[in-house]
């Protein structure tokens, strides 16, 4: 299937940065143009103006604005969401030389967001959020002319992707997160619009969350779907968990919305099969009715979605020999599969 062309959504466009900006000993550097596809982190750092004084940063291969495309060899587009950490520059090159080992960087746009928090010396054009906030969906906190909902950024990439003056022959889009970045891929694929905007395949890969957003309010406890009792654990079923006390941007879809968009889109949930740790694993009430460890927690909620509604289109993929390592999900032969062959 092909992408649904559209204009460019809300009031964004990009800066590409080119030049060697890390070098800082050059004498009167001359202005150079960073190659295509660009692959250095460094090198690839661009923003989104998502407003008249707000831009996202995010580092992508293409220059994304219609001033320096088309690029008409193009025809996959791949977001790559970081972790907790916040190492978007990391998974970027990650994702990169998983687009390379797949012989497909040629035809391949990869884009990883940095979502920022206070911690890390934002520009004041530059939304931040706290460090729960990015994952949620919340509103930014500061930086910029307007607070905006991170998954706004992921939209308005989206959007870029399928503009046909810069990648007239795009087909299929891939939004992709390990760990909190899985987090983040499983609740958009729920609330976000993006199937107003562009027709399918948008394909979400969503890798070794710590927790999944539930359109039910049954969790799987001892081989059965059960309501838990709220008096002993009342945040279970609220978002980011569940469909109660959403916040804005979630807001807008409504939770029969929601339902509807999570079981009908291509979710893949890419499991490590050792990934049985507790490191930064969400412990909360509502985090352990889902499952003593991210590879269960993804099990049982693939288990739910098929129990209850048999249409969902959420598959599961299994990664041998590999616990919570986004090197190894992504750049994995079971990852490179769900992300670049379909």
């Amino acid at each position: 299937m092909r992408i649904r062309r559209l204009g460019v959504m809300g009031a964004f466009a990009l800066t590409f940065c080119g030049g060697d900006a890390a070098d800082p000993v050059s004498i009167n550097p001359e202005p150079t143009e960073p190659d295509v596809p660009c692959t250095i982190a460094f090198r690839c750092r661009s923003a989104v103006l998502m407003a008249p004084g707000t831009s996202a940063p995010l580092y992508t291969t293409h220059p994304l604005d219609q001033g320096q495309g088309p690029f008409p060899a193009v025809r996959l587009g791949v977001i790559v969401i970081h972790g907790t950490s916040r190492n978007g520059d990391d998974y970027f090159e990650r994702m990169v030389a998983a687009a390379d080992m797949e012989g497909a960087s040629a035809s391949t746009v990869v884009v990883a967001p940095h979502f920022q928090t206070s911690d890390d010396s934002a520009k004041p054009d530059e939304p931040y959020w706290t460090n729960s906030g990015w994952k949620r969906g919340h509103r930014s906190r500061g930086g910029g002319s307007v607070r905006l909902s991170s998954y706004e950024v992921l939209d308005s990439i989206v959007a870029r992707f399928s503009n046909p003056a810069v990648f007239p022959n795009m087909e299929r889009i891939v939004v992709s997160g390990h760990s909190a970045g899985g987090q983040v891929v499983h609740r958009y694929a729920a609330s976000s619009p993006v199937d107003l905007h562009v027709s399918d395949p948008v394909r979400f890969v969503v890798a070794n969350p710590s927790t999944y957003l539930y359109v039910t309010d049954q969790r799987e406890w001892d081989g059965a779907l059960i309501e838990p009792n709220r008096a002993s654990c009342s945040d279970y079923n609220t978002w980011h968990y569940g469909m109660e006390d959403l916040n804005t941007y979630a807001e807008a879809a409504t939770p029969d919305s929601m339902t509807t968009r999570i079981v009908r889109r291509d979710v893949v949930i890419l499991l490590g099969d050792e990934d049985t740790g507790s490191s930064n694993l969400d412990s909360s009430c509502g985090a352990n009715l889902q499952g003593p460890n991210r590879l269960e927690r993804g099990r049982r909620l693939v288990r739910t979605m098929a129990e209850l509604f048999p249409d969902s289109r959420h598959t599961q993929a299994l990664v041998p020999g590999v616990g919570h390592s986004s090197t190894g999900m992504f750049q994995s032969e079971e990852g490179r599969a769900v992300v670049f062959r379909w």
